[in-house]
C-alpha cells in the first residue's frame, strides 16, 4: 500500500491538516520519502485507526501520545491499556510480585522503604515475601524517580499524598451516589439501569479524573514553583510536554491559544 497524504486523509476520513498536526505531535510516524513526495503505508492507516479507537474510548490526544510513545518503546499496548482486563480502559490489572522482583524494579527499596510503601498504599503484603501492587503504573513512577536520583522517601511521600487524596475523593463520590443518585434510579424499579450507568461511569470517571488532574497538576506545578530554584526548568519542561491542542467531533485539530 502506497498512499499520498491526500489519499491517506481520504481513506481515514480526516482533514489533511489533522494528519499534519498528528505529525507535529509525533502521533503519526513520518512517511517514506520518494524524492519530494511522502509515501504512506498500511502502518499509517493502522495507526490512524488506533488513534480513532482510543479517542472513542475517551482518551485525550495527550494520553494517546503517551500511550503510543510507550508502545513504540516496546511496551505491550494491550497490557498498557488494560483493554482485556475489565470494563474500565484506565483500570490496571493488579500485580503480584515477590520481594526479590520488587527490589529488581526498585533497587533502592530497603526494608524500611517497603514499610513506607505499605503505609502509602502502594504495596499490600501477601504470604511468603510476596506483595500485591494495585497500580503497577505508580510502582513504575517510583522506580523512575529513584533511577533519576530522587530520594525514595520523597517518591513514597508523594504516593501517600496521592492515595489519601484519592481516598477522600472516593468517599465523597460514594456519598453522592448512595444519597443522591441511587434513590431516584431505584424508585423507577429498573434494577438494570443503575448497573448499566455504573458500568459506564467506571470508565468515564477515571478518564475524567485523569484529564482534570493533568491540567490541575501542570498549573499547580507552575504556580508552586514560581520563584523557586527549579522553577524555570519546570516551566520549560512542562511547556515541552504540553500538547496544546483541541479536537472537535470531526477529528479536526486546532492549536490552543495561550
Amino acid at each position: 500500500m502506497e498512499l499520498t497524504i491526500d489519499e491517506l486523509a481520504t481513506q481515514a476520513r480526516l482533514p489533511v491538516r489533522t494528519l499534519r498536526e498528528y505529525h507535529s505531535m509525533r502521533l503519526l510516524p513520518p512517511p517514506e520519502r520518494r524524492g519530494r513526495i511522502g509515501v504512506y503505508g498500511a502502518q499509517h492507516v493502522d495507526r490512524l485507526a488506533l488513534i480513532g479507537r482510543l479517542q472513542r474510548r475517551g482518551y485525550s490526544l495527550a494520553g494517546i501520545k503517551d500511550l503510543l510513545a510507550a508502545w513504540d518503546a516496546g511496551a505491550d499496548l494491550t497490557t498498557l491499556l488494560g483493554v482485556d482486563s475489565g470494563p474500565a480502559a484506565l483500570d490496571e490489572t493488579p500485580l503480584r510480585i515477590s520481594g526479590a522482583q520488587l527490589r529488581e524494579r526498585v533497587p533502592a527499596l530497603t526494608a524500611a522503604a517497603i514499610g513506607q510503601g505499605v503505609a502509602a498504599g502502594l504495596l499490600v503484603p501477601l504470604e511468603k515475601d510476596y506483595f500485591l501492587v494495585r497500580s503497577p503504573a505508580l510502582l513504575a513512577l517510583v522506580a523512575d524517580g529513584a533511577r533519576a536520583g530522587v530520594p525514595l522517601t520523597a517518591m513514597l511521600d508523594m504516593i501517600a499524598g496521592l492515595t489519601r487524596g484519592i481516598g477522600a475523593l472516593a468517599d465523597e463520590l460514594a456519598g453522592n451516589v448512595v444519597e443522591q443518585i441511587a434513590p431516584p434510579l431505584a424508585a423507577t424499579g429498573d434494577a438494570g439501569q443503575l448497573q448499566s450507568l455504573l458500568q459506564r461511569w467506571r470508565v468515564l470517571l477515571p478518564q475524567g479524573v485523569a484529564s482534570i488532574l493533568a491540567d490541575r497538576l501542570g498549573a499547580a506545578l507552575l504556580a508552586t514553583a514560581e520563584g523557586e530554584p527549579a522553577g524555570e526548568q519546570l516551566r520549560v519542561a512542562i511547556g515541552r510536554i504540553r500538547v496544546g491542542v483541541t479536537t472537535d467531533t470531526t477529528g479536526t485539530i486546532r492549536r490552543q491559544r495561550t
